[in-house]
């Protein structure tokens, strides 16, 4: 026959076993930090104005990094549309502008982006005038993006927009990226309370026992 200090530890252990699988167990809509954006393509949407616009869509595997700054070609191999190669990077831009790194965070099936750091070299083999500006070769074409994010799969799909000023003949652009993330669950503050809460049961319990 089990005496009741031994049934109160088992039950206990049974309790503790409990409240530690709900505490490691991922909820659905449970926040979560990025800690990299795995890319395999895109789109780009450039409007010059009465040269026209420049867009397409392109494939390219590279790794977006958060909370760091990354020159190029860190990010992907360069990317051509039309007549248009773009080198990809991420600055703070210097003194002037003071650009956050990128951050990125999850909610449910949304993304959002700080993707305000980005920045494309751009060089073309069709308008030479765009090989000798100086803001073509570091243009700031980041924003706050925003968009899908699969739980399941961990695939993302964001979009942002970008108005320019003083780039001759730019004056606005749309870009998207797609692609997997890579993160880290942040535990939701009603799993640390049932989880501080089991904890503080199991030590009723076992005073009791004693």
């Amino acid at each position: 026959m089990k005496t009741k200090p031994d049934r109160t530890i088992r039950g206990s252990m049974v309790a503790l076993l409990m409240v530690s699988v709900l505490w490691l167990l991922p909820t659905p809509g449970q926040a979560a930090e990025v800690t990299q954006l795995d890319i395999t393509g895109g789109t780009v949407s450039l409007n010059f104005g009465s040269l026209g616009t420049i867009s397409g869509n392109f494939t390219a595997n590279g790794q977006l990094l958060m909370n760091q700054f990354q020159p190029p070609p860190n990010i992907f191999n360069p990317i051509t549309i039309s007549h248009l190669t773009f080198s990809i990077f991420t600055s703070d831009g210097g003194p002037s502008l003071n650009l956050p790194a990128p951050t990125v965070q999850t909610s449910g099936a949304t993304m959002t982006a700080g993707l305000q750091s980005l920045f494309a070299g751009v060089t073309s083999t069709g308008w030479s005038w765009v090989n000798t500006n100086p803001q073509m070769a570091s243009l700031n074409i980041g924003g706050i993006a925003g968009g899908t994010f699969s739980e399941t799969t961990n695939a993302f799909n964001i979009s942002w927009s970008r108005t320019f000023t003083g780039v001759p003949f730019l004056t606005s652009g749309n870009f998207s990226l797609q692609g997997t993330a890579q993160l880290v669950l942040v535990p939701a503050p009603a799993a640390a309370l049932l989880f501080a809460s089991g904890l503080s049961g199991i030590a009723w319990l076992q005073r009791r026992a004693v």
